[in-house]
């Protein structure tokens, strides 16, 4: 959407000038038409920022939630909405989101509705926000839907603090032993070796063992590099991810946390979804998406074209997870079947979502209680099974000397 200034004459004949956002010159005529003016004169002009800079314009989620819940409480003051992003725009000490709230109001300015500037931001603001946003502009509840948002943006926040809280000491135990057994078999091993050459020992087997894998140490974290950059180029291409993403889940444990924070989300944002006034099949499209699983995201697309046919949400779900493999677990579908009979999916969703929010946290926790006793006993079996190695023929060596004398 561009901006253009523009010359038209209403019905009187009576000259009006300004700036307008539209498509095209014939989407301006319309727009105006409706205003009940008639376009004489339109000129394309460059927006303070440009639609280039629009899309490489970036914000972390703190400062979406903080604009989002300024802008929430300050609708739900009364506070109209044009005036709301001018003050903050004016008020923000964060240049990035001065910027973007001032090209917002002047979107809106010239003729934009809320939905259509966010969506000239699509770095900043997903396709979930500006589908939410939009339903509650055409709804009149707005600031209510702002709200919801805040909660969700929230509460994905909270969720990646608290794994991120509790994999920070396995990923540092993991890379502390990575880091020992490597300066052990580049640095370490290799001195020993040249000295039982010139001692001339006769070296048991884990001994010939380890020296041997000193020679290669590289070629395990050569391996781990191609692996990981494999995996990511896997992961670029749709049907690579689709076969990925099928895969994590079926990762016994890990695959067990990943599927309750996909259909923790899921639930989150199709009840967000149908609150705002979204209908049902588009709800169920834009609740696939945040799920972050393709394979996830591919079963609901095909309970939609049940939907859409007249099937129940619940029925939808059930025979879309028999024909792709990626089942909901009983327990959401019965809830759904539940929420659709009582007239409440949306509450109902709420409920499901409550019940995966303490199941993640806790599920998260168990994990990294079972991987860091492994971790450290790996740790103490690598490392100790190094140095038994380099101490038996020393040991041999003594022995043999002291039977000598």
């Amino acid at each position: 959407m561009a901006n253009f200034s523009y010359q038209a004459r209403d019905e009187a004949g009576k000259l009006v000038k300004g700036v307008m956002a539209a498509e095209s010159e014939i989407d301006l005529a319309q727009r105006l038409r409706a205003m009940g003016y008639f376009l004489t004169q339109a000129k394309e002009t460059r927006n303070p920022i440009t639609q280039t800079e629009a899309k490489g314009l970036s914000l972390g989620q703190v400062e979406v939630l903080n604009f989002t819940t300024q802008v929430a409480i300050s609708l739900d003051a009364g506070v109209p909405l044009l005036t709301v992003l001018k003050d903050l725009a004016m008020n923000t000490q964060h240049k990035k989101l001065k910027a973007l709230v001032e090209d917002i109001a002047r979107r809106i300015e010239s003729g934009c509705t809320f939905k259509e500037a966010l969506s000239q931001h699509p770095r900043v603001f997903s396709r979930l926000y500006v589908s939410i946003v939009g339903a509650g502009e055409s709804t009149g509840k707005l600031a209510l839907v702002l709200e919801d948002l805040a909660r969700l943006i929230e509460w994905q926040l909270e969720l990646q603090a608290r794994v991120k809280e509790a994999s920070v000491y396995p990923i540092i135990l993991f890379f502390a032993m990575v880091g020992v057994v490597t300066v052990l078999m580049a640095l370490v091993i290799p001195k020993f070796e040249k000295m039982f050459a010139e001692l001339d020992v006769e070296l048991p087997l884990p001994t010939q063992l380890v020296l041997g894998a000193s020679k290669v140490w590289w070629i395990p974290l050569v391996l781990g590099v191609i692996f990981a950059v494999s995996w990511s180029i896997i992961g670029m291409n749709p049907k690579g991810r689709f076969y990925l993403d099928r895969f994590k889940l079926k990762i016994p444990v890990i695959g067990d946390l990943l599927t309750k924070i996909a259909l923790s989300r899921f639930c989150h944002v199709f009840a967000l979804a149908l609150r705002s006034g979204v209908n049902v099949y588009n709800a169920l499209g834009i609740a696939a998406e945040v799920t972050g699983n393709i394979y996830l995201e591919k079963s609901v697309a095909k309970a939609k074209d049940y939907v859409n046919v007249g099937e129940k949400i619940a029925t939808s779900l059930e025979l879309a997870g028999q024909e792709s493999g990626g089942r909901f677990p009983d327990i959401v579908i019965r809830m759904i079947k539940v929420g659709e009979q009582s007239g409440s999916l949306a509450d109902t969703l709420e409920k499901v979502n409550q019940y995966y929010d303490k199941e993640v946290p806790s599920t998260v926790k168990k994990i990294f209680a079972m991987v860091e006793p492994v971790m450290i006993l790996m740790m103490g079996i690598i490392v100790g099974g190094i140095a038994m190695s380099v101490f038996l023929p020393l040991t041999k060596l003594i022995t043999a000397v002291g039977g000598g004398g």
